[in-house]
């Protein structure tokens, strides 16, 4: 019953990423990392499918059980792929 709970929270948090200078990122409602290296990684959140581009990328916070994760490195790109619960691409995180 303790992990129904906590996976209903889990999913019930909202997605949010916040971007410092293409050198930092923080990202909220992360339910998953599905894979990652030092030029890419793939996360799922509430927002959909997220794939992050860049070089000498370090997951240097990594909390699923609160969906949160912090990146530094060089940030060339944010894609959203599949569906999420809203707009798709970067264009809607900017409001396009």
């Amino acid at each position: 019953m303790a992990k129904q709970t906590a996976e209903a929270l889990a999913q019930a948090r909202p997605h949010g990423l916040t971007l410092e200078n293409r050198k930092s990122l923080t990202l909220t409602g992360v339910k998953e990392v599905t894979s990652f290296d030092e030029k890419q990684l793939a996360l799922q959140t509430e927002g959909g499918p997220l794939i992050i581009d860049g070089s000498d990328l370090h997951v240097t916070t990594l909390l699923l059980e609160d969906g949160r994760v912090a990146i530094s490195g060089q940030i060339n790109a944010l894609t959203y792929t599949g569906r999420g619960k809203g707009r798709r691409g970067l264009g809607a995180l900017l409001g396009g």
